[in-house]
C-alpha cells in the first residue's frame, strides 16, 4: 500500500493530519481511499506529503478543491518539480520541497583510464575519437594475449589528434597523450611518470585494469575518471573501488550491450563500485565533457559536447532531439541548467543520464509545449465553415492533433465537433513526445487564468457558448466529460515513430518549426502515409514551411492559407 495516515504537529505547533503518499497513485482503490480521506469531516489541516509522484489524478485533485472549499487548510508537499509545477499551475497550495544541491564530482579532469577485455575494441575507439582536445593524459589497458601483438596504439592513432604511445619503463606523462598498455606488463603511473613491471598477473591479467586503475587513483584522486567496458572476470572491480574513494569518478558499462561478455562492468556494478552505469554513447558523452574545459561552465553552446550529450540522450531515452533547431536546445537546456541548481554542463548530463527525475524533466524542458484553446482563432473558423462540413459525409470522422502538448488544442477541435453536431461520429488521437505533458492534457484542468484569453479565441472563431464546455470549478477549469472521451492521448514522437492510422484532417501547427529540415521532410512524409487521398493538413501561421510543403506534393487550399491537401502518391 502507497498510503499511510498519521497525526502530527507542524512547525508551528497545530496538530495536522499527515497523509504520506509513496510512489503513483495507479491503483483505483488507492485514488479511492486519499480521496475519502481527503472527505472527512475533521477539522485538522491536512498535509499530503508525495516523495515520488509527478502528477495526481484528477479525482485527487478535485477533492483537495472540495476540501478547501469546505475550509480545510490542505498542502501538498511536493518532492518532484514536475508535480509542483502541475499543481501550482492549478492554483493549489503547494509546498515545494527544494532538490539536493547536485553532488558535484571532477572540479577539474587530469587523467582518463578506460580498460576493458573481450568485445571492448569498438567501444574504446569510439571513445577516444570523440575526445576534444584538451591537456588531459588517458590511458588505456585492454586484456590481450601475451603473445600476441597489440595494435591498438596504431588503430588508435587513426581516430584521434592526440599522441598515442605505448610507453617505456619510466617514461614521463604529457598533456594531450594517449598511453596503451604494451601486453605482457602492468602499466602504473606515478609521480608524473608510466611504470612497466612484470608483476604476477592479477585476476589472471597483465595488464591488470585493477593496478592501472588504482595507480591513477594514487597519482590523480579527485581528478580522475575511469571508465570500464566490456569484458569477463573480476578485474577492475577493486580498482574502480580505489578511484571512488580517492575521489574520483568511476563509470562502468551497461552490460546489456557487451554481447555477453558484460561479466566484468556488471560485477563492478553489483558491488556497487561506481558512479554511473552508462551504455557506450553515454560513456563517450561523459568522458568529453569532463576533459573538455568548456563544460566546467553552465552553457549549452559547445556544438561537439551537445551533439555527444544529445546521442547519449538518444540512446538512453529513446527520445531524437538531434534534428531539432540548435538554438531551441541550447536555450531550453541552459535554462534547465540554471534552474536546476548545477554549476556545469558536465553535472547537468551526468544527472540526466543517472537520475530518472532528471531525465524526465530535460524531456519537459525539451518538449514543444506552448498552447491555448483556440489558438490562431482565424485557423479554427476555417475549420468550421470550410473543412468539418467538408467532412461531415464520412462515417467516420479521424482526426489527428499531433504535438498536443498539454491537450489545449484537442479540446478545441472535440469543441467545434461538439457544435457542428459530428462529435458522436469522430475520433480525435492527440499525440506527444512526452508522457508528462500527455498525463496533463488527459486529467483536463486548466489554469483558470487562461479562461478571458480562451474566451476572446473562442469567440473569434466562431463559437459562442464555451461554458457549455469548460466548467469553471473555482481554482481551475474541466473538460466537459463528453469531450474528454471523444479524446485519445497517445505517446507519438513524430520524428521517430510510424503511421497508425488514416486520417481526415491533421493538424500540426507550431511544432514544425523547431525541428531542422531535414527531419521537417520526414514528418510530411508521415503526414502523406498518414493522410485520407479527401483529407486536409493544418499547420502553424508562423512555421514558414509553405515551400517545403509544395516540395513535398502539399498544394495550398488558399494562396494565403496554411490548409493543404496532398497531391502525390503515399511514400
Amino acid at each position: 500500500m502507497n498510503l499511510s495516515l498519521q497525526n502530527a504537529r507542524s512547525a508551528a505547533g497545530t496538530d495536522i493530519r499527515r497523509i504520506n503518499l509513496l510512489g503513483r497513485l495507479e491503483q483505483q482503490a488507492e485514488t479511492a481511499e486519499l480521496c475519502t480521506l481527503l472527505a472527512t469531516s475533521s477539522p485538522e489541516p491536512v498535509e499530503i506529503v508525495c516523495f515520488d509522484a509527478d502528477s495526481l489524478p484528477p479525482a485527487v485533485v478535485e477533492a483537495i478543491v472540495d476540501a478547501l472549499d469546505r475550509g480545510i487548510d490542505v498542502k501538498v508537499r511536493a518532492y518532484r518539480p514536475l508535480l509542483a509545477f502541475s499543481l501550482l499551475r492549478l492554483s493549489l497550495p503547494v509546498l515545494p520541497v527544494p532538490p539536493q544541491a547536485p553532488h558535484a564530482l571532477l572540479e577539474s579532469c587530469r587523467a582518463v583510464a578506460l580498460a576493458g577485455s573481450a568485445n571492448s575494441l569498438d567501444k574504446i575507439l569510439a571513445i577516444v575519437e570523440r575526445l576534444p582536445d584538451s591537456d588531459a593524459a588517458i590511458f588505456i589497458a585492454q586484456h590481450v594475449q601475451e603473445d600476441q601483438p597489440n595494435l591498438l596504439d596504431k588503430l588508435l592513432k587513426m581516430h584521434t589528434e592526440y599522441s598515442v604511445v605505448m610507453p617505456q619503463h619510466l617514461m614521463k606523462v604529457q598533456p594531450h597523450t594517449i598511453y596503451v598498455a604494451p601486453p605482457a606488463f602492468h602499466m602504473r603511473v606515478a609521480h608524473g611518470m608510466v611504470y612497466l613491471t612484470q608483476d604476477r598477473k592479477i585476476s589472471y591479467s597483465r595488464p591488470s585494469i585493477d593496478v592501472l586503475f588504482e595507480s591513477v587513483a594514487g597519482e590523480y584522486g579527485a581528478s580522475a575518471l575511469v571508465a570500464l567496458l566490456c569484458g569477463f572476470g573480476q578485474d577492475g572491480v577493486a580498482g574502480c573501488a580505489a578511484v571512488r574513494a580517492a575521489g574520483g569518478c568511476a563509470l562502468v558499462e551497461n552490460g546489456s550491450e557487451c554481447d555477453g561478455a558484460g561479466m566484468m562492468p556488471d560485477n563492478a556494478f553489483s558491488a556497487g563500485h561506481f558512479d554511473h552505469q552508462l551504455k557506450q554513447r553515454g560513456i563517450a558523452s561523459i568522458v568529453a565533457a569532463a576533459v573538455s574545459p568548456r563544460s566546467r561552465t553552465a552553457s549549452a553552446d559547445e556544438g561537439p559536447l551537445l551533439d555527444l550529450f544529445l546521442d547519449a540522450v538518444h540512446e538512453h531515452t529513446g527520445y531524437d532531439f538531434r534534428s531539432y533547431q540548435r538554438g531551441t536546445l541550447e536555450r531550453r537546456i541552459a535554462n534547465l541548467i540554471s534552474h536546476a541548481g548545477f554549476a556545469s554542463f558536465f553535472d547537468f548530463q551526468r544527472a540526466v543520464l543517472s537520475n530518472p527525475q532528471m531525465t524526465q524533466r530535460l524531456l519537459t524542458e525539451l518538449s514543444i509545449n506552448v498552447t491555448e484553446f483556440f489558438r490562431h482563432p482565424e485557423q479554427f473558423r476555417q475549420l468550421r465553415e470550410q473543412v468539418l462540413p467538408y467532412l461531415a459525409s464520412f462515417p467516420l470522422i479521424k482526426v489527428w492533433s499531433a504535438g498536443c502538448a498539454t491537450g489545449e488544442e484537442a479540446y478545441s477541435l472535440a469543441i467545434l465537433l461538439d457544435e457542428l453536431g459530428l462529435l458522436e461520429k469522430s475520433r480525435i488521437f492527440a499525440t506527444d513526445i512526452n508522457p508528462y505533458l500527455l498525463e496533463l492534457a488527459q486529467a483536463g484542468l486548466f489554469p483558470k487564468e487562461v479562461l478571458k484569453k480562451s474566451r476572446a479565441n473562442y469567440h473569434a472563431s466562431g463559437g459562442g457558448d464555451l461554458s457549455r464546455h469548460i466548467e469553471d470549478r473555482g481554482r481551475f477549469l474541466k473538460i466537459a466529460e463528453r469531450l474528454r472521451e471523444r479524446v485519445l492521448f497517445h505517446h507519438h514522437a513524430l520524428g521517430q515513430d510510424g503511421g497508425f492510422n488514416e486520417f481526415q484532417l491533421i493538424v500540426c501547427r507550431n511544432v514544425m518549426i523547431y525541428f531542422e529540415p531535414d527531419l521537417q521532410r520526414r514528418v510530411f512524409d508521415l503526414f502523406a502515409q498518414s493522410l485520407h487521398r479527401e483529407g486536409f493538413l493544418l499547420l502553424g501561421p508562423s512555421d514558414g514551411l509553405r515551400t517545403l510543403a509544395q516540395e513535398c506534393q502539399f498544394k495550398p487550399e488558399a494562396a494565403d492559407g496554411h490548409l493543404y491537401r496532398f497531391t502525390g502518391s503515399a511514400p
